[in-house]
């Protein structure tokens, strides 16, 4: 956001049709820039020993029930070296990656892993990380679309790959529970079962299942009744208890020796504070129906789910080199904890993680499924707060645009792709303003007509925002505000030296609104703007009669 808040360029210049009495020229353009500056920029610098680990650095705490909720600020994929702009109101920086929650005073990210070598059940560190980072990585909704009805369940049959052969060994090993609980606030149970491929094309219902756990007498996997599973007995793993010794003893359970013509299926029954979250399975068919719409929890959209069966639970096959060079080949099993329906839902899919090994090792799962990695992208949202008459003074209300904005910076995207929207909240001006974009390649209109008075009288009417409009940019951009004068205001025109050409307020949460001057009623007068202001005087006005209210 500091190439939108502050680059205000020491040369002034202005269309033919801009008057030079319009113009002022100060030396000391940008540190008088830095001055109104509503952020603070910081360095990202994430690195891993194997690289192609994701990452996400959020503003607030970004769990909610144990889910991930909410919206990130930066997400990529490692190494990654770039700046992030935080609001100044932002006093923690929440940073997830590599199966573990950081936290980071303000101030610049230095994250270099480097795993030592899992000392059990031979499970090499690279192929650890490239589970954890690539399979089903801590961020919201890794399996997206049509790909939420697939049915992954392990097939035990012949293929090209596997070649011929009598029967399949199946081991499965605790990975971890989604990199945040393990405190043990919230954990999962699992179990699983198998049943006749054919079934999934001729009807299949509980009945046709058998269940399987493992004795806790015996610590052998035996055949169990549904109700054990329903009563929380003989589950395989627990990640409450599986998270006691960390990652230096992965537990390796073989679930046994299996005939060609089955599936084998994964049941997952949710957090111990919720008793109703019920059973989840990783075959759609046995799951309740799901009649909603989804909000990707990144704000890339949504998708509806039309009253269709959605698993809980996929398996991704994998084949990575491991440290020393050698081929790793298994699959990866990761669980959802909620279904779409509930508040909470993620839909990470990593609620339990599990490495699923094989002979033969090329066993594969029934469908296959999308990359899990969501694309690398910053977002920037916040207000632009215009003074059309800029840059004499006016009525100091910074009212006559205000422009709510969405900037998703694809930042490694080698034209430097955005996915830049804008909409009008409110407006007071005589003049007949266009709000838009400036870049390289020159100016473009978002929105045209703003004129009149609207949202600046009293309480805000959220319907009367105008709608989103989109567009795709490239390179550096800036806000603009052309007034009917035909003149226009941006970086490249200067000041009064009382304030810049335009404000922007950031917003860290998706809860904070900023509350603009009411008509007339000048910004030092409503909030702390001059003289010796705190960094983050947009979050309190100083007299609310002056403000709109929400």
């Amino acid at each position: 956001m500091k190439k939108l808040l502050g680059l205000i360029i020491l040369t002034a210049t202005l269309f033919s049709c801009v008057n030079d009495k319009d113009l002022y020229i100060d030396e000391s353009g940008p540190e008088y820039a830095k001055s109104f500056s509503n952020v603070t920029t910081v360095n990202v610098n994430i690195n891993s020993k194997y690289n192609a680990t994701y990452y996400s650095v959020f503003y607030e705490f970004p769990y909610e029930d144990g889910d991930l909720t909410k919206v990130p600020a930066l997400t990529g994929v490692t190494p990654i070296y770039t700046t992030l702009d935080v609001p100044n109101d932002v006093n923690k920086l929440y940073v997830v990656g590599d199966g573990i929650l950081r936290t980071f005073n303000v101030g610049d990210v230095e994250i270099v892993t480097t795993r030592s070598a899992v000392s059990t059940n031979a499970i090499d560190a690279k192929v650890v990380e490239y589970i954890n980072g690539s399979c089903f990585p801590e961020a919201a909704n890794n399996v997206r679309g049509e790909n939420l009805f697939s049915c992954t369940d392990l097939v035990i049959d012949k293929s090209a790959e596997t070649g011929e052969f009598d029967k399949a060994e199946v081991w499965l090993t605790y990975i971890n529970d989604g990199g945040f609980m393990s405190s043990g606030a919230y954990y999962g149970n699992l179990w699983f079962y198998t049943y006749p491929t054919d079934k999934l094309t001729t009807g299949m219902t509980i009945g046709d299942v058998k269940f399987y756990g493992l004795s806790k007498a015996t610590q052998e996997i035996i055949e169990i009744p549904y109700s054990d599973i329903q009563a929380r007995k003989n589950y395989v793993f627990a990640s409450k208890e599986e998270q006691v010794n960390g990652a230096s003893s992965f537990k390796r359970v073989k679930l046994g020796t299996f005939e060609k013509g089955l599936n084998i299926g994964f049941v997952y029954w949710g957090t111990a504070t919720d008793p109703n979250a019920g059973v989840r399975f990783s075959t759609p068919l046995l799951n309740a129906k799901v009649n909603k719409e989804v909000t990707y929890r990144d704000g890339s959209g949504k998708f509806n789910i039309a009253n269709k069966y959605v698993s809980n639970g996929f398996i991704r096959h994998i084949k990575v080199d491991d440290s020393t060079g050698k081929t790793f080949e298994g699959n990866v099993l990761g669980m959802e904890n909620r279904t779409p329906i509930e508040g909470s839902y993620d839909g990470d899919y990593n609620d339990m993680l599990c490495l699923i090994e094989s002979n033969p090792l090329a066993l594969k799962p029934a469908e296959t499924i999308d990359d899990a990695t969501p694309a690398e992208f910053k977002t920037e949202k916040g207000v632009y707060l215009f003074e059309d008459n800029y840059p004499a003074r006016g009525d100091y209300d910074f009212n006559d645009a205000v422009v709510e904005f969405s900037i998703v910076d694809y930042y490694k995207s080698s034209n430097n792709a955005k996915q830049v929207s804008a909409r009008l909240l409110g407006k007071g001006c005589v003049n007949n303003n266009t709000f838009g974009f400036k870049s390289k390649s020159g100016y473009a209109p978002f929105i045209e007509g703003i004129q009149g008075y609207s949202q600046v009288d009293g309480a805000v009417d959220p319907t009367l925002f105008s709608q989103w409009t989109t567009q795709t940019m490239y390179g550096d951009i800036l806000p603009y505000l052309q007034s009917g004068e035909d003149k226009i205001v941006d970086p490249e025109t200067y000041n009064t030296g009382e304030y810049p050409y335009v404000l922007v307020i950031p917003y860290a949460t998706s809860e904070f609104m900023f509350r603009w001057c009411l008509e007339k009623r000048p910004l030092d007068e409503a909030y702390h703007f001059a003289g010796n202001r705190a960094s983050d005087w947009y979050k309190t006005p100083a007299n609310t009669s002056k403000v709109v209210s929400w």
